[in-house]
């Protein structure tokens, strides 16, 4: 593979058996660009808006290997966020959302243990701008918003939040695209120290001669915690 050497960053050694594993810093990566922005701080409690696709699963296990002292998941499908809860254990709270704004707010707040301090949307472009709301207005007075989903990528109404709402709280809302250069070496020390575990990922590895199938693959076993690699074949 030729990339751009910026695009090109080392991570160390790997143990081969392992490489396939390694991949899942693709998915890692980028709810870790959002906190990032957030300055996710050990101890503050998230709000993980659409939690149970692959980048906003990813955002809860990274949430926690940040040090978050508890994650609220939000989504619509039940089974996704009652494995986010096997997976990670009580500091998870899901809430699944209904699609009425002032009661889904609502029992987000009843879920969380406290006030919440950051909110990491990551919807996917099917939703709207009222589930963005929803959970950005849950959020503390001097509270962190950022957004890295998919809505309004397909047109509809913007994102409306109240101007005097967001002036007397204090209200940080930004915008942020993937992940900064220096990210994938964080995310690799979080790794190594054990805070995220590679291990939640079950992987099933093609040769490249299988591509097809691997493609085919993909297509039927997509998910949370799923990744199908294409491995290349060792020099003989």
């Amino acid at each position: 593979m030729r990339v751009p050497t910026e695009n090109a960053i080392a991570i160390g050694a790997i143990a081969e058996a392992d490489a396939a594993r390694w991949c899942a810093l693709g998915t890692l990566l980028v709810p870790y660009g959002g906190f990032l922005a957030a300055e996710l701080r050990p101890g503050e409690s998230v709000l993980v808006n659409g939690a149970t696709g692959s980048f906003g699963s990813a955002a809860v296990a990274v949430a926690l290997g940040m040090g978050a002292s508890s994650v609220i998941a939000t989504g619509r499908n039940e089974p996704a966020l009652a494995d986010l809860v096997r997976r990670f254990g009580p500091r998870v709270r899901t809430v699944t959302m209904q699609g009425e704004e002032v009661d889904d707010r609502k029992r987000i707040l009843q879920a969380a243990p406290g006030p919440i301090d950051c909110v990491l949307d990551i919807l996917p472009p099917a939703a709207n701008a009222t589930q963005v709301r929803t959970a950005i207005m849950a959020v503390r007075p001097y509270g962190r918003a950022v957004l890295m989903g998919g809505v309004g990528a397909r047109g509809g109404s913007g994102l409306d939040l109240p101007y005097s709402w967001i002036m007397r709280n204090c209200i940080t809302v930004r915008g942020q695209w993937m992940y900064p250069p220096h990210a994938p070496i964080l995310m690799t020390g979080l790794i190594r120290a054990g805070l995220i575990s590679l291990d939640q990922f079950a992987v099933t590895a093609f040769g490249l001669d299988d591509a097809n199938a691997a493609v085919a693959h993909a297509a039927r076993d997509s998910g949370p915690f799923r990744m199908t690699v294409i491995k290349p074949q060792q020099p003989r």
